[in-house]
């Protein structure tokens, strides 16, 4: 549901719904950003961060901002050093190496199996009005009617 709130960026009150949280001019002006960014990535991909800031107008932040999210990636031999946020290795695009990703992806695999084991062995099998759900509706009822 849509709701009020000021952009992160310029401070103006716009509509949310979802995904980040700037105003549609900001966004605008950031789909702008990124493409100088990423034509001069392509035109010069040994230039280092502070040269691709200079020469397109970006913040270095911003940049940081675009490979982090996965839309940039440099080469492996570019100076510019993104480090995977788990390990800290040396990687060229997003927020973690490809063995960290694998790891993390398992680790929820394996929780969310040991959640939904969880919940059966809670149940138990049972087909009773207690064990479906939503309970606090007839327990509300209940005291309603009292």
């Amino acid at each position: 549901m849509p709701e009020l709130r000021n952009c992160k960026r310029c401070k103006r009150i716009f509509m949310y719904a979802m995904g980040p949280q700037i105003c549609e001019v900001c966004k605008k002006q950031e789909e702008e950003d990124f493409e100088k960014v990423r034509k001069f990535l392509r035109e010069y991909p040994g230039a280092t961060i502070q040269e691709v800031s200079a020469a397109t107008e970006v913040s270095a932040q911003l940049i940081y901002k675009f490979l982090r999210e996965g839309r940039l990636e440099v080469s492996e031999d570019s100076p510019i050093a993104l480090l995977c946020e788990n390990c800290g290795v040396r990687i060229t695009s997003g927020r973690f190496c490809i063995n960290c990703s694998r790891k993390l992806a398992n680790e929820m695999i394996a929780t969310g199996k040991t959640l939904r084991d969880a919940i059966e062995r809670k149940r138990g099998g049972a087909d009773d009005e207690e064990s479906r759900g939503l309970r606090y509706l007839d327990e509300y009822r209940r005291d309603r009617n009292r």
